[in-house]
C-alpha cells in the first residue's frame, strides 16, 4: 500500500475511533489527530475539511464491514449457522467501534447534507447485502414467494442500527444476546422446514 494511502487510512481509522469513543460533537480535527498521533494538518492534506473527512469515514467503515460480512456469510450453510455468524460479526462491530461510530455520524448527519447523503447510500448498500443473503437461503423453497425480502432487509438494517442505541439507553448489554438466542431457536426451526421441503 502506498505511503499516502496508508496515511489516509490512518486518519480514517482515527476518525472511527474518535467518533466511537467521544461522540460526534467532540470529534474535531484536533481530537482525531490526538487519537491517531499525528498533526491536525495531516487531515487537511488528505481531506478538504472535517465534513469531507466524516463523509469518507462513513464510506470507509461501511465498506470494510460490508466486505467482512460478505466474506463470512458467503460460505455459511443453514440458517442456524448464519445466525451464529451474524452474532460473531455483530460482536466484532461492537468491539471495533464500528456501531458506535456509525451511530454518532447518523446523529450528526442532521446538520450535514453531505454526510446525510452518504449515510443513505451506505444504508442502501447494507439493505442490498441483507436482501441478497436472505434470498440465498430461501431460494427454491415454498416460503420464497411469501417473504418480502427487501422489506425484511430494511427491517434488519434498522434493527441493527437501533439495538445498540437501546442498549446504551437502558444499560442492558444482554439485549442483543437475547435477540440472537431467540433468532437461533427460530433458525433451527427454519432449517428443519427447509430440510423437509427439500426431501
Amino acid at each position: 500500500m502506498p505511503p499516502k494511502t496508508q496515511t489516509r487510512d490512518r486518519v480514517l481509522s482515527a476518525a472511527v475511533r474518535t467518533l466511537a469513543e467521544q461522540g460526534f460533537g467532540a470529534t474535531t480535527a484536533r481530537a482525531i489527530a490526538t487519537t491517531g498521533g499525528f498533526a491536525p494538518g495531516v487531515i487537511y492534506y488528505h481531506f478538504d475539511d472535517l465534513e469531507d473527512l466524516l463523509v469518507a469515514t462513513m464510506r470507509y467503515t461501511s465498506e470494510q464491514r460490508i466486505a467482512r460480512y460478505t466474506e463470512r456469510t458467503s460460505a455459511v450453510g443453514g440458517f442456524a449457522d448464519l445466525v451464529a455468524t451474524l452474532r460473531e460479526l455483530y460482536a466484532e462491530d461492537a468491539d471495533t467501534g464500528h456501531i458506535a461510530a456509525v451511530q454518532a455520524m447518523v446523529a450528526g448527519a442532521k446538520g450535514s447534507p453531505k454526510l446525510a447523503a452518504q449515510t443513505l447510500v451506505e444504508v442502501e448498500r447494507w439493505e442490498e447485502l441483507a436482501a441478497a443473503v436472505l434470498r440465498r437461503y430461501v431460494a427454491g423453497t415454498p416460503i420464497e414467494s411469501l417473504l418480502p425480502l427487501r422489506e425484511l432487509a430494511t427491517a434488519a438494517v434498522a434493527y441493527y442500527m437501533g439495538i445498540e442505541t437501546l442498549s446504551h439507553l437502558d444499560g442492558d448489554r444482554h439485549r442483543p444476546d437475547a435477540v440472537f438466542e431467540a433468532a437461533a431457536r427460530t433458525a433451527a426451526m427454519v432449517d428443519t422446514l427447509r430440510n423437509i421441503s427439500g426431501s
